[in-house]
């Protein structure tokens, strides 16, 4: 299977490259991951790339190889790789771009400049942050995976992005929210497992380029809820029983929460609308409706009953609105604006302009009146 990946692969790279001499398959390896790190190298800063490639072997089943150099830019460092190889290393069909963590403190557009002027990059490149070095997570990830590494984290990244959990950050979308003053960009914060296999549990908040700090998974469907219409996304929430929900109890079953109703459902719909409402005291309406399913509760309900659900469906969106407010002061905190409501009051200037710095001094400062409407349209089990 993955000798016929590495064929399309090398089928694409020389079509792309037809103008440049061709070379044995034998002689091409194909890279379709790269990780960056930053490291003191002799008194200097040194780029320190770790190469994940599609190597055509006949000898082997195992295509998959890793391969690094440094260098005081990407070129450079890929050069260095390739004179540890008998190989030629292509970067046409690299698919992830993962940073050490260090190297996104220090800011990552300039590195992205390198695909930006590679004619053979694809604007699908998924980008990621690590809370590691790039190094170690993909070295240990392929020793631990028995796939390429770099497909593996591009389908934790596709899954992810698939059910909501992480905004689309591919290639032109990074570039699109960075260049566009009044919206930071998220990507997906690579971490490693008990067992050394890649995970993504957390997504990173960036300040234009810049790393400034995690966030969860649930904080970024929200943070999807506000770009776009959302559906077929799960959804855990928890509630207080007291005082709405106290009465509808059904039996009061054994290890339960005496304190807490915890939910489980899927949003089938779920779209979200913005206001500027006061610009001199940079003022927010945002506006959220979901329509949901009930698929599991930890303890239960008479659902049947016109009265629980409306009572139900207050206490859900009472607590997503708490949990809004609260994501809002984190990424105040952080001053970066993930929503885009800096983009809502460009429009309102008189030039329709905003400078990224004037935004981020602003947004601590915003207010934001979130009416969330849930209705819940199906309910399942119980506990």
């Amino acid at each position: 299977m993955y000798k016929r990946i590495l064929l399309l692969l090398l089928l694409s790279a020389l079509v792309l490259a037809a103008c440049v001499e061709t070379k044995p398959i034998e002689q091409i390896a194909i890279i379709n991951a790269r990780g960056v790190d930053l490291i003191q190298q002799k008194g200097e800063q040194l780029i320190d790339t770790t190469l994940v490639i599609f190597q055509f072997d006949t000898q082997t089943k195992d295509i998959s190889k890793i391969s690094s150099g440094t260098g005081k830019t990407i070129k450079e460092a890929r050069q260095n790789a390739n004179e540890k190889t008998s190989f030629t290393l292509t970067p046409g069909q690299i698919r992830l771009e993962l940073y050490g963590i260090e190297t996104a403190q220090t800011g990552i557009m300039q590195y992205l400049n390198t695909l930006a002027r590679d004619a053979r990059t694809s604007d699908r490149v998924m980008l990621a942050i690590t809370d590691k070095t790039a190094k170690e997570v993909l070295t240990k990830g392929q020793n631990e995976t028995s796939i390429n590494v770099g497909l593996f984290i591009n389908g934790l990244i596709k899954q992810k992005i698939e059910n909501d959990s992480v905004p689309k950050i591919e290639f032109n979308d990074f570039t699109h929210a960075y260049f566009e003053a009044g919206r930071d960009p998220v990507l997906p914060l690579i971490s490693l497992d008990g067992d050394d296999l890649p995970s993504l549990t957390k997504i990173a908040l960036l300040q234009n380029d810049v790393y400034a700090g995690t966030l969860s998974l649930k904080e970024g469907l929200y943070i999807n809820l506000i770009l776009k219409n959302i559906k077929s996304t799960p959804l855990n929430i928890g509630i207080p029983i007291e005082p709405s929900l106290q009465n509808y109890l059904q039996e009061d079953l054994s290890g339960s929460d005496k304190n807490h109703l915890y939910v489980s459902g899927k949003i089938i719909k779920g779209k979200s609308e913005t206001r500027l409402t006061k610009q001199e005291t940079l003022q927010f309406e945002t506006d959220i409706k979901i329509q949901m399913n009930i698929l599991e509760l930890s303890n239960e309900l008479a659902l049947d009953n016109d009265e629980v659900i409306k009572a139900l469906e207050r206490e859900i969106a009472d607590q997503i609105k708490k949990e809004y407010e609260q994501l809002l002061q984190k990424t105040q905190e952080m001053e970066a604006d993930p929503f885009g409501y800096g983009q809502m009051y460009r429009i309102h200037t008189p030039d329709g302009k905003l400078k990224k710095e004037e935004w981020h001094k602003l947004y601590p400062d915003i207010e934001v009146d979130y009416n969330i409407h849930v209705n819940i349209v199906d309910y399942g089990a119980i506990r």
